[in-house]
């Protein structure tokens, strides 16, 4: 919500995963549901009655404690993944780079329409696919391997066979999820060491041989 708020362009119920830049620090897991009253009432009785989807009192502790920080997480986040894909972008080995913040990306417009930055993920797609993927992810130092994202520490996956392994092969590739993409979460660790923990990983990646 320091970002975009879809409230602002008419959405009657937003859902927010607290569990990620809202608590921020990977230590909780959380939702949120806000609206008007009267469409939050049916919410609540449904949702505290069947399922008990109320927080206990230290995670709804963590999660006010990290929004305090929400504002200057978010400005460390975005001014990072920036430099991040920029660095990134026309490395040897590195196919693409996608971040919104990107004019040519497709979803540029709409993000800059509607948000007030471009947020702290990127993604790349490397030439030698799977094994050159692996290998960025190997030699990552500052990035920790984990499927989360929003967290203040970097986080680095493999969607195809973490978050993703379960899809079909050919929804995979109509949805641009190839064996040569990793997705970044950028976190709020100096930007300088970052984009040299980048560069260095697809360094090591573009020595891998391209499949075929």
């Amino acid at each position: 919500p320091y970002q975009s708020r879809p409230s602002e362009f008419g959405t009657s119920i937003v859902l927010h995963s607290a569990t990620k830049d809202l608590s921020g620090l990977g230590d909780l897991l959380a939702g949120v549901v806000a609206g008007p009253a009267d469409l939050l009432h049916e919410v609540r009785m449904e949702g505290l009655r069947h399922l008990g989807a109320s927080l206990d009192p230290h995670a709804a502790y963590l999660l006010l404690r990290g929004v305090r920080t929400l504002h200057l997480r978010m400005e460390a986040h975005c001014a990072n993944a920036s430099a991040v894909a920029h660095a990134l972008r026309g490395q040897p080995g590195v196919a693409k780079v996608h971040y919104p913040g990107f004019p040519e990306h497709a979803g540029h417009a709409l993000a800059a329409s509607q948000m007030s930055g471009f947020g702290g993920m990127v993604s790349l797609e490397l030439d030698g696919g799977l094994p050159a993927a692996a290998a960025f992810l190997e030699a990552l130092r500052l990035f920790d391997h984990a499927v989360s994202l929003g967290d203040v520490a970097s986080l680095a996956c493999h969607p195809a066979s973490t978050t993703h392994q379960l899809l079909p092969r050919e929804m995979l590739e109509a949805e641009g999820v190839t064996d040569g993409l990793v997705r970044l979460s950028v976190g709020i660790e100096a930007a300088d060491d970052l984009v040299a923990d980048v560069l260095q990983a697809a360094a090591v990646a573009a020595r891998v041989a391209v499949p075929g």
